[in-house]
C-alpha cells in the first residue's frame, strides 16, 4: 500500500486542528464551571435590625440594606421577626403599599415572632426590588433578620432550572 505524497502532512494537520478545538472546548468548559461555582453567594441582609416604633407602629425601610443591587437578584431564603407580644408585622415588596410577602399576624408566644423559609426562587427580588417591614399594634420591640441567595441576573435561568 502506498500513500499519496503529502497525505501524512494533511492528516497530521487535521488531527492538530481537531486537538486544538478539543483543548479550547475543555478550557471553555473549565472556565464556565468555575464561573458557575462562584455564581451564588449567601447574604445576611438583616441581622437583628429593629423597627423604630411610635405608638406601637413603625416601618423599617433600608433600601441600601434590603434591596437587590443593579445587575443582581436575590432569592430570599429566610425571614425572621421576633420580640413582640401583641400586634402584627408584615414584610412587603418595595413599599408598605406593595405586595405583602411575609405576614406575621400573631406574635407566636412570649418572645414573639416566627421564621419564614422560602424555597429556591419562591421569593425573588429583581434588581432594585427591596423588602420593607411594617409593624402595627405592637407591644414590645420588633427585630428582623433575613438571608438571601445573591447572584448576577444572567444566572436566573440556571438558578431556577
Amino acid at each position: 500500500m502506498s500513500s499519496q505524497p503529502g497525505s501524512e502532512v494533511s492528516i497530521e494537520a487535521g488531527v492538530s486542528v481537531a486537538l486544538g478545538r478539543i483543548a479550547d472546548s475543555l478550557d471553555y468548559e473549565s472556565r464556565w464551571r468555575s464561573r458557575i461555582a462562584q455564581a451564588v453567594t449567601q447574604l445576611d441582609f438583616a441581622i437583628g435590625d429593629q423597627i423604630t416604633l411610635s405608638g406601637g407602629a413603625g416601618t423599617l425601610d433600608l433600601p441600601d440594606k434590603f434591596a437587590a443591587k443593579t445587575g443582581y437578584m436575590w432569592s430570599v431564603r429566610r425571614l425572621t421577626a421576633r420580640g413582640w407580644t401583641a400586634g402584627t408585622v408584615t414584610a412587603y415588596r418595595n413599599s408598605t403599599s406593595g405586595e405583602p410577602v411575609a405576614p406575621w399576624p400573631d406574635p407566636g408566644g412570649s418572645a414573639g415572632g416566627a421564621v419564614f423559609t422560602f424555597g429556591r426562587g419562591e421569593l425573588l427580588l429583581k434588581p432594585g426590588d427591596r423588602l420593607v417591614f411594617a409593624a402595627a399594634g405592637i407591644t414590645g420591640t420588633v427585630n428582623v433578620w433575613g438571608v438571601a441567595d445573591c447572584f448576577e441576573s444572567w444566572y436566573l435561568p440556571f438558578y431556577i432550572g
